[in-house]
């Protein structure tokens, strides 16, 4: 993205990551979630229009925000595309910001009209131009980070800005629907997504190209090659089951207050901020630490955490009648959910290198998106039961198990061994503490 061929020295770069990359550039280059992590404030009312019968546990707005998260499995079709388009970085971006945009509006119209086969199809295009400006906006970002030799500071920045963009929007989404409609709230959100990506691209460039080079550990690898190595399916079923409780909460979770708890509006908002800012702020904290400590121990502890969180809400879930409790235990759940969420990057370049960092998440937004399917849509059903506080419950049973066998994941993970694949060997899973050798360790 780097928009003039001028050197630079290393006290510029230095001071550019610093007083632009670090605060500045995180946030203008995470405005495009919105619509996304925010996505909360508008389940409500696009049940209002589409299934106003079940305004609260519809599936209109469940199926909506789930194909938001599955359009993101499949944004590779739009990098594709916009290369063939434009061969410059910056446009690309644009262009992304532009269809998701687009889309937005689209999902108005869709709204306007009662079509709820448009806003699904609005919502999945929405959510391929959601995943390409996440790829493109954290392989720019953690690039900066790695090459200034803190980039386990700018992985929670970065993370920490996803939260304050999604916990602004939670609260002021709804009173924007009340006083103009969701069509144009969504307008509105359309608009601004597209004027904060045009100011991210002022003087906007990509780290130096000789600390890159010297930061590339490890060869790039084909697409391919990744995919089809035992290191790729283990992390991509572990973030699979580590991220749906969390994404099942993210958009969910004003429903499930005003439904279970028959809160109103605006304490379901501060309820779903309070998650929201819990998640921003573990991410920032998380970043923080992860420069001095290693990934493996960090993430066996955020995954044991949450199977031990969500069994304890699932027990303490139908003795405790207030919504303080089902609120607290979400944040909980939720901050740890986002510790190892912000370290999704740098998990990726431990275990492919950093030249493999924008194939890696490319290959790994189909185990996000699946998540962002199933923890919307299985606590929705959930919502739809008789009794929703019992089956809240064994949603969060069912959650606390499989988190369980997510440690399992965690324990057997391990680096691409790029000498073993030179050799034609094997990629091995070591489960005995006998077994385990340095690539184990990281």
């Amino acid at each position: 993205m780097n928009q003039t061929n001028a050197p630079h020295s290393a006290d510029t770069d230095h001071h550019y990551f610093w007083f632009r990359i670090l605060i500045i550039q995180s946030l203008l280059m995470t405005a495009y979630v919105m619509p996304m992590y925010g996505f909360n404030a508008l389940i409500k009312p696009i049940n209002e229009i589409l299934d106003p019968k079940h305004v609260l546990n519809g599936w209109p707005g469940a199926l909506a925000g789930a194909s938001v998260f599955m359009g993101t499995g499949f944004s590779f079709s739009l990098e594709w595309l916009t290369r063939k388009w434009s061969a410059r970085a910056v446009r690309r971006w644009l262009i992304a910001n532009a269809i998701l945009s687009l889309a937005v509006i689209v999902a108005a119209v869709a709204c306007w009209r009662g079509s709820l086969w448009l806003l699904l199809v609005a919502s999945f295009i929405a959510g391929i131009a959601t995943g390409r400006c996440f790829t493109h906006s954290t392989q720019v970002i953690l690039s900066w980070g790695r090459t200034m030799g803190r980039l386990g500071l700018q992985s929670g920045v970065f993370g920490l800005m996803f939260g304050l963009w999604a916990a602004a929007y939670s609260f002021v989404a709804p009173m924007a629907i009340e006083r103009w409609g969701l069509e144009w709230a969504l307008i509105g959100t359309a608009v601004l997504v597209l004027l904060v990506s045009w100011i991210a691209v002022v003087k906007l460039r990509d780290p130096p190209a000789s600390i890159q080079a010297a930061t590339t550990d490890k060869p790039a690898m084909p697409l391919g090659q990744l995919v089809g190595s035992k290191p790729y399916w283990v992390m991509s079923i572990f973030l699979l089951i580590f991220l749906t409780p969390g994404f099942g909460f993210k958009i969910i979770v004003q429903s499930l207050a005003q439904h279970a708890y028959h809160v109103t509006t605006m304490t379901a908002s501060l309820v779903a901020v309070a998650f929201l800012v819990s998640y921003g702020v573990s991410r920032l904290i998380c970043g923080l630490v992860a420069d001095h400590f290693r990934l493996k121990p960090m993430f066996l502890l955020f995954t044991g955490g949450q199977a031990l969180l969500l069994l304890t809400a699932a027990i303490g879930l139908p003795h405790f009648k207030e919504i303080g409790f089902l609120a607290v235990m979400m944040c909980l759940v939720g901050s740890l959910f986002a510790a190892g969420k912000s370290l999704w990057g740098m998990l990726t370049i431990v275990l492919f290198g950093h030249a493999n960092l924008n194939v890696g998440i490319k290959a790994t937004l189909f185990a996000f998106a699946l998540a962002g399917v199933v923890g919307p849509l299985t606590l929705n059903w959930a919502l739809r039961s008789t009794d929703v506080i019992v089956a809240t419950s064994w949603w969060m049973y069912a959650m606390s198990a499989a988190m369980t066998i997510a440690v399992v994941l965690v324990w057997a993970l391990r680096p691409f061994d790029f000498e073993a694949y030179d050799q034609h060997r094997g990629q091995s899973l070591h489960f005995k503490p006998g077994s385990r050798d340095a690539l184990d360790r990281f």
